[in-house]
């Protein structure tokens, strides 16, 4: 199927880019790596008048490493967050690898994919329980935006027409932390039927100091379960706690039916999905711990 026909821009600067989008505002749409973009028009799903491809500005694709939290430029790829923040960011390297085959991760770009705000991607509920924040830029200025509060709907965010993502600031967990995404699929490579980010921190003793959990394709948004994360705080991280836990992320579960998977299935696939990815989280804590004290772990 032949896409509707539309003008085609490729700024060669972001101040050129954020121009366009003032001019053009809701008539046009960024294209970064175009995996989600490209379908889309196929689908006539979207007719823009105007496409703006930003994928050469060199601006947007660095990575800046600081102690607390790495910086990644709205273009950095999906595949360059797998291969290169392993041991900076685990949680986002790990959700980065379960995205479609090498050749979609080489394209996609981060700012790109939480742009598009598919309530089944995988790079959200990693920012989510990283705590996240976004810089969206205009040809006005630029603003800083929890990630959080960026989601506002299926495929919608709280991007103004003449804005764009320009960078990713990612804290760096402090401590002995324990991380994990793990997604139910139909086939490898699939959108999430269920997806869970988990992150659990531990104290010396052992005992749970602070845990989150952000799910993805069980509501309109990716989004924070903040009852199962605080239900683990103070807890060893015992099964009977993780279960407790999952239960309540299953509670916050709304999600729709659609050709991959029935309502109910997801609903009673939640807290499964859950349970996998704080048990794997308690595994790497516990593990990192040993290693920590000079255990044999």
């Amino acid at each position: 199927m032949i896409p509707p026909p539309f003008e085609y821009r490729a700024p060669e600067s972001l101040d050129e880019a954020l121009a366009l989008l003032r001019e053009y505002g809701e008539d046009a749409r960024l294209m970064a790596g175009g995996q989600s973009l490209l379908p889309m028009l196929k689908l006539r799903l979207i007719r823009p008048e105007v496409i703006i491809d930003i994928g050469g500005l060199r601006e947007l694709k660095g990575i800046e490493e600081e102690a607390d939290a790495v910086r990644l430029g709205a273009l950095v790829t999906e595949r360059t967050l797998e291969r290169t923040l392993g041991q900076r960011q685990p949680l986002l390297s790990e959700a980065a690898a379960s995205i479609g085959d090498i050749h979609i991760r080489n394209l996609g770009t981060i700012g790109g994919t939480l742009s598009q705000a598919d309530p089944s991607g995988d790079l959200a509920p990693a920012v989510l329980a990283l705590r996240a924040t976004l810089t969206a830029r205009s040809a006005g200025g630029s603003r800083t935006i929890a990630a959080h509060e960026f989601f506002s709907g299926p495929f919608d965010t709280c991007l103004a027409d003449d804005e764009m993502v320009t960078a990713v600031d990612v804290p760096a967990p402090a401590g002995v932390w324990g991380h994990a995404y793990v997604k139910l699929t139909r086939r490898a490579g699939d959108y999430a039927v269920v997806g869970a980010a988990a992150l659990v921190n531990l104290a010396a003793d052992g005992t749970c100091q602070d845990s989150r959990v952000a799910l993805c394709a069980v509501g309109p948004t990716a989004f924070v379960c903040e009852a199962a994360g605080r239900s683990l705080h103070g807890t060893t991280l015992t099964d009977a706690d993780l279960a407790e836990a999952a239960a309540l992320a299953g509670k916050d579960a709304d999600p729709v039916g659609d050709v991959h998977a029935s309502a109910d299935y997801r609903s009673g696939m939640t807290p499964v999905v859950v349970t996998r990815a704080l048990t794997l989280a308690r595994q790497r804590a516990r593990a990192r711990l040993d290693g920590a004290s000079g255990g044999d772990g």
